[in-house]
C-alpha cells in the first residue's frame, strides 16, 4: 500500500510501515489494559499526532527530493515545516487546555517515534555486521 502511495524508497517505507504499527498496536495495548482513562486516550492522542505529523514529513521529503526545482522545493520545505509546527502546537495546547489530556501521557505517545528511529538503527547495525568486513573476512 505504501509503495502505491509514493514511498518507494524502502528505508522509509519501512520507518512508516513501522510507524503506524507501532503506533497502533501500543494505542490498542494502552487501551485494553488501561481502559478509556484519561491516560490512555491521551498516551493514544500523541501517539496518533506524532504518526500523522511523520507521514507528512515523509510524504513530503519524498515530493522534494524528486523535485526538478530546488530554490522553489526549498520555500516549499520551510513553509510547509512552519505550517506544521503550528498545527502541532495548536493540536498540543487543545489536547492540553481543552481536552485535559495527561502531558506525560501525551509525552509517551509522542514519544513513540524515537522507539521507532532506535529500532530502525538497530536492525541497520544488525544488518550491517552480518555483512563481509571490509578486510575480506566474515564478521
Amino acid at each position: 500500500m505504501l509503495f502505491r502511495k509514493g514511498f518507494v524508497d524502502a528505508d522509509i517505507r519501512m520507518l512508516v510501515r513501522n510507524q503506524i504499527l507501532l503506533a497502533g498496536f501500543s494505542s490498542a495495548f494502552c487501551l485494553v489494559v488501561l481502559g478509556l482513562s484519561a491516560w490512555a486516550w491521551s498516551y493514544c492522542a500523541g501517539a496518533v499526532l506524532v504518526t500523522v505529523n511523520f507521514w507528512f514529513l515523509a510524504e513530503f521529503g519524498r515530493r522534494v527530493a524528486s523535485s526538478r526545482d530546488k530554490a522553489k522545493a526549498v520555500v516549499s520545505t520551510l513553509f510547509r515545516f512552519y505550517l506544521r509546527l503550528g498545527l502541532t502546537g495548536v493540536a498540543l495546547y487543545a489536547l492540553l487546555v481543552w481536552a485535559g489530556a495527561r502531558p506525560v501521557a501525551l509525552l509517551a505517545g509522542v514519544s513513540i517515534i524515537v522507539v521507532n528511529f532506535l529500532c530502525w538503527g538497530a536492525a541497520r547495525v544488525a544488518a550491517s555486521a552480518t555483512r563481509e568486513a571490509p578486510n575480506g573476512k566474515e564478521a
